[in-house]
């Protein structure tokens, strides 16, 4: 059963990374930046957050009874390799037609999308910066079929739990860092060290327990046990938890701490929705259309935001309506290249390279979530 509504969430957390590097990429004079600047931030974070969660939700809900491990492997990283390698030639281009210095050590890493795995700030933060996340997407699906494997002998009595004690666990790893990681040296603008921050945010075991809720929640709403909380209630929740992301930002406990719970009970509110076929604000054809094609524009937002900055003038700034006007047109620039990317690369990739759907053998269970009675 699709799932369309968190096809079109998808827009949203990726509209919130774009608008994160809008705001902190010299685009608005100094005054309007630095009033911007604890917003993006977190903005930018809890996209990232749903798109961990939401990964480990859609590919549980998307799992199939006879496939391999394998074929499983083969599709994932077919889906993410050839837009990422191409994305990542074209970084290197823009970096020397800019006269910025590139490395092999520094590249090579991630080129294999490898690079999260030590701290060290020149390798983790490469010159197409989002790809910190596709290293922990890459581990994500090396580990699904395991996680699966072992979620799926959670009684059902017991998921809730389960997933209390994941969420638990991520609410206080940034109590963790904080006391048990060195403090310095620490990164310009943030209470708090480079280390510090590589274990919470980019450090592929520990953002996988993100992906592992996701899971669980999957688990969850295809068991039937969903708890009742409706779409605009999760929205309410997200909102409690990012204004106080937005409070405690730039410490270790303004990342990603207050809005993990809200994140995952919003997704599964949606989720419902649609097995429910009830109202939902995310199932247009227009945000299917840019969920659809969400990945490629995330790989892609960043190098026009930076790379049109500099063509433009690496030292220039503007006005908040004059700022807003030009990145409009670079945000429709970043959806014409992602739908090139999505249309001429992903697609044909995909039909190419993985396994098709109709060798795979055996099907999942209808889910048992019930839909609400109708009347009249």
């Amino acid at each position: 059963m699709r799932l369309p509504s968190l096809t079109g969430m998808r827009f949203f957390a990726a509209f919130l990374v774009f608008l994160c590097h809008a705001c902190v990429l010299g685009f608005f004079d100094q005054q309007t930046e630095a009033s911007l600047r604890d917003l993006a931030f977190t903005s930018g974070w809890m996209g990232v957050e749903f798109f961990f969660i939401l990964s480990g939700f859609v590919l549980t809900w998307s799992a199939r009874e006879g496939q391999t491990r394998v074929r499983f492997w083969r599709r994932r990283l077919v889906k993410v390799y050839p837009n990422h390698v191409l994305v990542w030639l074209a970084a290197v281009g823009l970096a020397v037609w800019a006269g910025e210095t590139v490395g092999l050590v520094e590249l090579l890493p991630n080129l294999l999308l490898a690079h999260t795995w030590y701290p060290r700030l020149d390798v983790l933060v490469p010159i197409n910066v989002v790809t910190w996340s596709l290293a922990c997407d890459v581990f994500f699906y090396l580990a699904f079929p395991f996680l699966y494997a072992a979620v799926r002998k959670i009684p059902a009595r017991l998921l809730w739990t389960s997933a209390a004690v994941v969420a638990g666990t991520i609410v206080l790893l940034p109590a963790v860092a904080y006391f048990a990681l060195p403090g310095t040296p620490q990164l310009p603008g943030q209470n708090m060290s480079v280390v510090q921050n590589w274990f919470l945010v980019s450090f592929p075991p520990i953002r996988a327990l993100d992906f592992t809720l996701g899971i669980i929640m999957a688990r969850i709403v295809w068991e039937g046990r969903w708890i009742g909380l409706g779409i605009g209630q999760g929205l309410g929740l997200l909102a409690v938890g990012y204004a106080f992301q937005v409070y405690l930002w730039p410490s270790v406990y303004g990342l990603t701490a207050t809005v993990v719970v809200p994140l995952a009970l919003l997704i599964s509110a949606v989720a419902v929705a649609d097995v429910r076929d009830t109202v939902s604000p995310f199932r247009g054809r227009t945000l299917q259309w840019l969920g659809a094609v969400s990945f490629a524009s995330y790989l892609v937002h960043y190098l026009v935001l930076r790379y049109a900055h500099v063509a433009l003038g690496a030292d220039r700034s503007w006005n908040v309506l004059p700022a807003v006007g030009l990145l409009a047109v670079l945000f429709a620039i970043t959806t014409v290249l992602a739908w090139a990317l999505f249309r001429f690369v992903e697609l044909p990739s995909m039909r190419r390279w993985a396994a098709p759907r109709r060798r795979d053998s055996g099907s999942t269970p209808r889910p048992q979530v019930r839909s609400p009675e109708r009347t009249g």
